[in-house]
């Protein structure tokens, strides 16, 4: 962690600036949740709130009260029933405060996150502008899960970087157990522990200090972490399914939404996938049937509109309130663009190439690089909707304020040594 001065000369404690940014970010998220009405709660939101309602009052994670549900992921709508629970209510307007809460959760563990990386000035602006975030803060209205990814995404990348820059038994475990939460709440997450596994075979200077001992029981902490919630699917549905069974519904958007025009195939196949969910055997062969079928729609075309959808501004406040249609791209959508999206993407790639060409960089942001390309990757194959890149925005902000202080760093007059390594540089382990 690099804990800067501020003019004032005297070292400020980063618990005290992330508490100032907890309480920043939770009044932005209140104010704003009270300023306006709250959307309808329809579409994905309605199962989201009936899953928490459920679980609030004591019949478990079930859509119907009876029976055990199995398309989400648990993470999301079991913290929320908990927040019911405890508060004895259960309407949208306390899942916005709870909502709010998460946000300022998220915005606090991203400036540890920063501190990483960059100096406690830059770190705090980088936390603050997050906080400020009009994209961030107006999903608190929505009973989505967006804010409980970002949180417990940062987490684990906090954690994760942690790890890479001094290994110990104690800080595996913990990163390990901080993905199988995150993979709890999204399964696209579980890539990232075999990354920090894989990342032994970079070059040296790209290369962490963990030891294969500290590897191995990363990957166990995460498995077991998710063991819990492996063993209720085997035990309920008699089959091996991790954490939820959300693919077919995956496959069922991506032939809605993909241009392929005089199979005779198509209509069925959308109908049967509706009906089982991609469940059955049958649905399953003729969908992957279709898909060969069309490989230039599915592979290529579908893959890159996933891609830049994945990369634009989430606008669904601005959607529910009639302002813009979806696929508009009208000024906000420019301006949100120009403002909050394209400038952190810059650093992304300017930090890719840098690290390509030198073929050298601090083993933590070369994590912090090859997660967020392989986070949008996933989704460019699957499914890229604007709001699913919002879990790993930190990540994307951290990655742009390393490249912030390069160039200030790569300016100033060279002072007396610190002693202290540079930011994302991993240090062997003690003994």
């Amino acid at each position: 962690m690099r804990r800067g001065l501020f003019p004032s000369g005297q070292v400020v404690r980063p618990i005290l600036l992330a508490g100032i940014l907890f309480a920043a970010a939770l009044a932005a998220g209140l104010l704003f949740s009270a300023a306006f009405p709250l959307p309808a709660v329809q579409s994905d939101a309605a199962g989201y709130l009936v899953l928490a309602q459920n679980v609030a009052e004591g019949r478990g994670f079930t859509q119907d009260g009876i029976l055990p549900a199995l398309y989400r992921p648990p993470l999301f709508s079991t913290l929320l029933g908990g927040w019911f629970f405890l508060t004895g209510t259960a309407s949208a307007e306390s899942a916005a405060c709870f909502q709010s809460l998460l946000h300022a959760g998220g915005v606090a563990v991203a400036f540890f996150l920063f501190l990483e990386l960059v100096p406690a000035g830059l770190a705090f602006g980088g936390a603050l502008f997050l906080a400020l975030q009009p994209v961030l803060f107006t999903r608190v209205v929505f009973v989505l899960q967006e804010p409980t990814l970002l949180l417990s995404t940062t987490l684990a990348v906090l954690a994760s970087l942690r790890l890479i820059r001094a290994s110990t038994v104690p800080k595996a475990f913990a990163a390990g157990v901080a993905w199988g939460v995150c993979i709890l709440g999204k399964t696209v997450a579980f890539f990232a522990p075999p990354l920090i596994f894989a990342l032994r075979w970079l070059p040296v200077s790209c290369r962490p200090s963990i030891p294969r001992r500290h590897a191995f029981l990363l990957l166990l902490a995460t498995a077991l972490a998710v063991a819990p919630w492996t063993i209720r699917n085997a035990a309920r549905f008699g089959r091996f399914i991790p954490v939820n069974g959300q693919g077919g519904g995956m496959i069922l958007w991506n032939i809605l939404h993909t241009e392929v025009t005089g199979d005779p195939e198509r209509e069925p196949l959308i109908a049967a996938l509706r009906q089982d969910g991609g469940q059955k055997a049958e649905t399953r062969e003729r969908t992957w049937r279709f898909i060969r079928r069309h490989p230039r729609e599915f592979l290529l075309e579908r893959t890159l509109r996933n891609a830049v959808t994945f990369a634009a501004p989430p606008r669904d406040w601005w959607i529910s309130r009639g302002m813009v249609r979806p696929n508009e791209h009208r000024p906000i959508f420019w301006t949100l663009s120009l403002l909050f999206w394209i400038p952190p993407y810059a650093g992304l790639v300017a930090a890719t190439l840098s690290a390509v060409r030198k073929r050298a960089a601090a083993p933590g942001l070369c994590f912090l690089i090859l997660f967020y390309w392989g986070y949008w990757a996933e989704h460019a194959l699957v499914w890229g909707d604007p709001r699913f890149g919002l879990a790993v925005y930190p990540v994307l902000i951290a990655i742009a304020l390393s490249q912030i202080e390069a160039v200030c760093r790569a300016g100033r007059i060279p002072g007396p040594a610190t002693g202290r390594p540079a930011p994302g540089t991993a240090v062997s382990p003690a003994g």
